[in-house]
């Protein structure tokens, strides 16, 4: 009598307890981020402390003339008194009131202009070689000519920082909208997307990483014109306070007051670095996993 066996099916195919369990591979980066942040800050730290211990040993010692360049102890004194006393406090807020006037400004007119020179390609044509010719005039040299025509108040500063970052944005802004897949845009079309939707849709997202770059330059450029038209003007600001700190000898002072505008400034590059991180949120999360 012949035994019959019953052949148990066999499949390839895993169970569920059988199968790996995916991996999110982009809390790798994440944690050789974090991993090197807990490196980078303190060697960061150690640099600052070393250069401040040459900087403050060598005025003591009679190295560097101390009349010339200060030491940290002196400047640290200076600041912490101006901040006291509120010497700076009115100074610091013409300043301000001179850049991000004109820093706004020359975000808007720069922006605006750049999408025009895309959407219309015979303007871009027409325009294109005076904005080059003007972007290569030295603008702090014609501080001089904007406070004579424009008098020693804030308006002379706040046209200098336009005029300085005016083309910087424009020239970002317009290359950023160059910057869309074309891939993506022939099959956009072809699957019936309007014009509009396609530079809504792709154009406009591809133009904001250097947009934003072409911003947080103007940003940076927009301090320092305000504070070369003050020091050309010498009336108030930052700018006539380092002047005139400068011309009587007091280093202390006046690297108080660069300390400050300093401190400012990287402030206010911290606030576009969030506000482009917070925009910007969907390239963070397009590139996770990319790293390993």
């Amino acid at each position: 009598m012949m035994m019959q066996t019953e052949a148990k099916p066999t499949s390839s195919a895993a169970t569920p307890d059988d199968r790996p369990t995916p991996t999110r591979s982009f809390t790798k980066p994440r944690r050789r981020l974090h991993e090197q942040r807990r490196i980078v800050f303190p060697l960061q730290i150690a640099v600052f402390v070393l250069i401040v211990a040459v900087w403050e040993i060598a005025a003591r010692t009679g190295i560097v003339e101390e009349l010339y360049v200060s030491k940290p102890s002196s400047i640290a004194a200076a600041f912490w008194h101006s901040m006291i006393s509120g010497e700076l406090v009115g100074e610091l807020g013409t300043t301000l009131y001179e850049t991000l006037v004109g820093f706004a400004i020359a975000a808007i007119l720069g922006i605006g202009a750049g999408l025009l020179m895309y959407q219309i390609p015979l303007l871009n044509a027409v325009v294109q070689p005076y904005l080059t010719a003007f972007n290569n005039l030295p603008r702090l040299a014609l501080a001089p000519l904007f406070v004579l025509w424009f008098g020693l108040a804030s308006m002379s500063k706040i046209v200098l920082v336009v005029s300085l970052c005016f083309f910087i944005v424009t020239f970002n802004t317009y290359a950023g909208l160059q910057n869309a897949n074309r891939d993506h845009l022939l099959l956009a079309k072809t699957l019936g997307a309007k014009r509009f939707t396609l530079f809504r849709k792709f154009v406009l997202p591809s133009a904001v990483p250097t947009t934003f770059a072409g911003l947080q330059l103007a940003l940076t450029y927009a301090f320092l014109s305000a504070v070369v038209g003050e020091m050309l003007s010498g009336s108030s600001g930052l700018g006539a306070v380092l002047q005139l700190a400068l011309t009587s000898y007091r280093t202390e002072d006046f690297f108080a007051t660069l300390l400050l505008l300093v401190v400012v400034a990287t402030i206010f590059s911290g606030v576009m670095r969030l506000v482009e991180r917070r925009i910007l949120r969907w390239k963070q999360y397009e590139l996770q996993g990319v790293e390993n």
